[in-house]
């Protein structure tokens, strides 16, 4: 399992020193940038669990400018001087680090967001299998069709990668009903095309799943993760002094 992955952007070398002596100290691989420029072509780019934008960099937080920005990186930390404090408001901004801070203030801030991040690598975690549905439909208004030799390749909590001979146009939908191994509950979904390749390879978003059905493909997956993930902290983060940091709601 890859690491947790962090976006850096900042030119304070005290702030830089700090900040990344902690992230590599929890295991997370860290990109360090010195210009909102680069940071957004990183962005465009690679996808990122956490990112730390220091708000004395011009333009650094036009990144994260509202709610409705793209999701990248999952995880928002802005480092700010008091004066700076009304700046963040509006913008996708999950915890606030007032500046100057100490490497035990940040690393709290850290832990706080840890359990989050975990949950989410938890939820987007694809278990990569190869299962021949029981049935697999694509619904169309003039008929069903069915897609005779699909194969399921990968499988989350929120979707999956199946491949088939046919190309399948982005936004159509699918019935698939598959068993999971060993015998388990059948699992009927229905899901949307988010993407397709030349190859046939083809990811699904699940729009829908019976609650007991969705337990049972939880409760597998769950059983089937690197044991890596299963370390989520599970004592509450030591209190920190609203002053010195505020969480922000998503």
């Amino acid at each position: 399992m890859e690491p947790f992955s962090a976006l850096l952007v900042s030119a304070d070398p005290g702030s830089l020193a700090v900040t990344q002596k902690v992230l590599e100290k929890y295991g997370l691989s860290v990109k360090i940038v010195a210009s909102a420029q680069a940071a957004d072509q990183l962005i465009k780019t690679t996808k990122f669990d956490l990112g730390v934008f220091d708000h004395d960099l011009p333009e650094a937080l036009n990144l994260v400018a509202g709610r409705a920005t793209s999701a990248n990186p999952k995880m928002v930390f802005a480092l700010v001087s008091d004066t700076q404090l009304n700046d963040v408001r509006d913008r996708r901004i999950h915890f606030v680090v007032q500046k100057p801070f100490t490497a035990d203030l940040f690393a709290r801030s850290l832990r706080a967001a840890y359990g989050t991040m975990v949950r989410e690598r938890r939820l987007g975690y694809r278990h990569p299998v190869r299962i021949k549905p029981v049935a697999c439909e694509l619904i169309q208004d003039r008929g069903n069709q069915t897609l005779k030799s699909s194969i399921i390749l990968d499988i989350s909590q929120t979707g999956m990668c199946i491949q088939t001979l046919e190309i399948l146009p982005q936004g159509v939908t699918l019935q698939i009903d598959f068993q999971l191994p060993e015998g388990r509950e059948l699992i009927h979904s229905t899901g949307s095309v988010m993407w397709t390749r030349a190859s046939g390879r083809t990811g699904i978003r699940f729009i829908h799943v019976p609650p007991p059905e969705q337990k049972s493909l939880t409760t597998w997956l769950d059983s089937m993760l690197p044991c890596e993930m299963e370390a989520i902290p599970r004592a509450a983060p030591p209190s920190t002094r609203p002053e010195r940091m505020a969480e922000l709601q998503m």
